[in-house]
């Protein structure tokens, strides 16, 4: 046998390699056991065990979990699943089977603060007496050993191998349980191997456009956090229209279908697709929140139809809001759970976001009739689960076996069973389907994870050899894979969106001299000024500069006051929109503008503090230069201005600026056609979905059909002595009444932009910023006003006519 020596960290007075709160002092090494390794071979399972015997059958180790001396099937590794399943769920009692339907926080790092305080680990009393990120509640010990609960919700921070000392306490809590059944620890954070430092870039891998490049990062994240002891990934939930990869039904659909794939490859965890129908997108599927006069369930359902595809194994609902019935929450919507278990033909495991369902979520009306408010806690929890949901996110577990007395969420499950609200037959269902995962992923054999391998995955070889203490974005990126973090480079580049480049400013030159300005925090913008230092000189006032460099994290009051100053000067100036939509401020006032949507900061909880998270200050620097070029695309159009972005239909592509008859012709075409999309120049927005320009190419701009105001008037004719009346249209108009110019305009070069004037004349009186696509066409409507009456000459690019302006 091979003993690995993880005493854990729980037993020492250490700090973590970020520098945290001190482990606790109080001396548990009487609760810690070895963990012993029992090699896999061709014929061996690899076993990894704590407080569970090993026994042999046949020349061959297995694990006695229950203790009982004799292999059970559930324990025999060389059984079918679904046999070993079926012994383990005849073996449960009904307390412990109400446990497979709850899915909780974990004690010690619930909003990642530290995950390594002994006390909350492992006190025996119903209430820890330390508080632990903000929360004082039951230990893990509590929960794990005394109530029985194996699955937990995790977001730590910290290095790969402190994370692997938590997790493995946690694992050996599960094996002392009655039948030594293992935890399954989830994460909000798809990429969660170096804890609450970094996180996945979900929207750069949708921007980018790059399916191969995304899924070689997908999989190396999923099998990093999966190293240090994480099962489900709450993720994805890109095909929530209007979420990171935007509107697109194909597109958001197939990209998610992608993503599950690489997630759930050989070697990595579960995925969770979220959240089942909409949440984390621009709409929240519901018609009296979304400004629309229809509920758009087609082009939702055709994305996570194609996401599906996937087969992820996990399902998260939207327990917030509503689905396809307006009347309740998405886990009392008979009709939505039935879209997803019976015409989607989802048979994994349904999850709820979190929020008690007995409490918070639970009310309403059911698509039924029943009346939500009026039933008990085990009547509304007996409701959601026969609709087909498996587990409930965060509800109050506090049932004791020692005071029956005492009421929570979970013994109001056991009530609802015992009392025949849920029949043992759906109770069964949900053991199957929840420990199906446990099974699958090997933890009845071995639920520990090995610092070893989980470095080899995540570290580099420098910090393997002598790890040290990370402290910022530079000795993160020192200690990590290499390939990694060359692949997440290429993204960073791959992701940035090239909006303006008027004069080809970018890339700039060596002998520019730069004035950086930026809105992020201090440290950031100074490692961002030295990246660019190391190609151009770097002044410190903008009179002596030849170009400004404005990094607009937001555009606030000290951002519009760099570009003013920048103006004033006549400086020629780039502005970098870092994590926020460029707006159409920074199209009119910039020579150049680029996009730059890279952002990982750690997703739910508190992240660890001192990271740079979007693009890193040398890539950034390169773009700048061209040592790497903008390849990004725009996922989901771009509005003009608030106002036309808050009365869009959030549930309908292509819309922004659109007026109402265009939105009606945009539904009526998403829904006849076969993929549920629309066309993407339909509307008015800023930019377009998929607009994206490129360095050194051009856009070649033509102008088509001019056409401007027309009134029909009656006229008179002679003619050898009979009169004629007909109708004539004339252009023309009223003088101080306001009146648009149409006209289409196409692009027959590259992705590009311009400002388009319409003058009378010479004097311009109107003027509109136009992006296009390459190869497509966009109609473009101006409002003017002329006040001097007579003829006027109305000019457009190479069109013009004359309108006639009467009093």
């Amino acid at each position: 046998m091979k003993k690995l020596s993880l005493l854990l960290a729980l037993l020492l007075a250490l700090t973590s390699a970020l520098g945290g709160v001190a482990f606790a002092e109080a001396d548990y090494s009487d609760r810690m056991m070895e963990i012993i390794i029992i090699p896999g071979t061709d014929t061996q399972a690899e076993l990894g065990a704590t407080a569970k015997e090993i026994i042999e059958a046949d020349g061959l180790q297995f694990k006695d979990l229950n203790g009982n001396g004799t292999l059970d099937v559930y324990e025999d590794w060389r059984a079918d699943i679904e046999d070993r399943l079926t012994d383990l769920i005849s073996q449960m009692t009904v307390e412990e089977k109400a446990t497979m339907f709850v899915h909780i926080c974990t004690c010690g790092n619930p909003s990642g603060v530290d995950f390594s305080i002994a006390e909350n680990l492992w006190a025996e009393d119903i209430f820890a007496e330390a508080q632990m990120g903000g929360t004082t509640g039951k230990s893990m010990y509590y929960y794990i050993v005394k109530m029985g609960v194996t699955h937990f919700l995790d977001n730590s921070n910290g290095v790969p191998e402190k994370q692997i000392e938590y997790h493995n306490a946690i694992q050996q809590m599960g094996e002392m349980g009655r039948l030594g059944i293992p935890i399954t620890l989830s994460s909000d954070r798809q990429y969660n191997a170096w804890g609450g430092m970094i996180d996945t870039p979900h929207d750069a891998l949708g921007t980018a456009n790059d399916v191969e490049l995304a899924k070689v990062l997908w999989e190396s994240y999923s099998k990093e956090t999966r190293a240090v002891g994480y099962h489900v990934l709450l993720h994805p939930y890109g095909m929530e229209l209007g979420s990171w990869n935007g509107e697109d039904p194909v597109y958001a659909g197939e990209m998610s279908k992608e993503e599950i794939i690489a997630i759930q490859a050989e070697g990595g965890a579960y995925a969770c697709a979220k959240h089942f129908i909409a949440r984390g997108g621009d709409a929240s599927f519901s018609v009296a929140t979304e400004n629309s006069e229809t509920k758009t369930v087609d082009n939702w359902m055709a994305s996570w139809a194609k996401a599906l595809e996937g087969g992820p194994k996990w399902v998260m609902t939207n327990g917030y809001s509503t689905g396809l019935w307006d009347g309740s929450h998405v886990d009392f919507d008979a009709l939505t759970m039935s879209y997803l278990r019976d015409t989607l033909g989802f048979d994994g495991v349904v999850l709820s976001d979190w929020g008690a369902e007995g409490a918070d979520n639970a009310g309403g009306v059911g698509v039924d009739g029943t009346n939500l408010d009026a039933l008990t806690i085990p009547e509304r929890y007996a409701y959601t689960i026969n609709l087909g949901l498996d587990q409930i996110g965060s509800p109050d577990t506090g049932y004791n076996v020692e005071n029956p007395g005492y009421t929570s969420d979970l013994s109001a499950i056991v009530e609802a069973i015992n009392t025949g609200l849920i029949s043992m037959e759906r109770v069964d269902e949900t053991c199957r389907r929840v420990m199906r995962t446990k099974f699958e992923l090997g933890l009845f054999e071995n639920p520990y994870s090995d610092a070893a391998y989980a470095l080899s995955l995540s570290a580099s070889d420098a910090y393997i050899a002598e790890p040290w203490e990370i402290k910022d974005m530079d000795t993160l990126q020192a200690a990590r894979n290499p390939e990694t973090v060359e692949t997440e480079r290429k993204l960073q580049a791959k992701s940035a969106v090239l909006v303006k480049n008027d004069g080809e400013l970018l890339p700039l030159k060596a002998d520019q001299k730069v004035y950086f300005g930026s809105t992020a925090a201090t440290a950031t913008a100074e490692a961002i000024k030295q990246a660019i230092a190391g190609y151009a000189a770097v002044v410190d006032e903008i009179e002596d500069a030849d170009v400004v460099v404005a990094d607009c994290t937001q555009f606030n009051d000290a951002a519009e006051m760099l570009v003013e100053d920048a103006v004033e000067e006549g400086k020629k100036l780039v502005i970098v929109a870092n994590c926020t939509d460029p707006n159409t401020y920074a199209m009119t006032n910039a020579d150049a503008v680029l996009f730059l949507n890279f952002s990982r900061t750690a997703d739910h909880g508190t992240g660890a503090g001192g990271f740079i998270t979007s693009t890193e200050p040398c890539v950034y620097a390169e773009l700048l230069y061209g040592v790497r070029v903008p390849e990004g695309m725009i996922v989901k159009e771009i509005a003009r201005d608030t106002l036309s972005d808050s009365i869009q239909w959030q549930n309908l592509a292509g819309d922004q600026g659109a007026s109402q008859w265009v939105r009606l012709m945009l539904l009526g075409t998403m829904i006849s056609d076969e993929n549920h999309s629309v066309p993407g120049n339909w509307g008015d927005p800023l930019f377009c979905y998929k607009y994206g320009m490129r360095y050194g190419e051009q856009p070649e701009f033509a102008y088509d059909a001019l056409t401007l105001p027309r009134v029909n008037k009656e006229v008179t004719t002679e003619s050898n002595g009979s009169t004629t009346t007909s109708t004539e249209s004339f252009i023309e108009t009223k003088a101080g009444e306001p009146f648009t110019v149409d006209f289409l305009m196409w692009n027959h070069g590259a992705d590009g932009v311009t400002t388009v004037q319409v003058l009378d004349g010479d004097t311009v009186i109107g003027e509109k910023i136009m992006a296009i696509n390459s190869g497509d066409w966009r109609v473009v409507e101006l409002e003017v006003v002329i006040d001097q009456p007579g003829e006027h000459t109305i000019t457009v690019g190479t069109l013009s006519k004359t309108i006639n302006i009467t009093e």
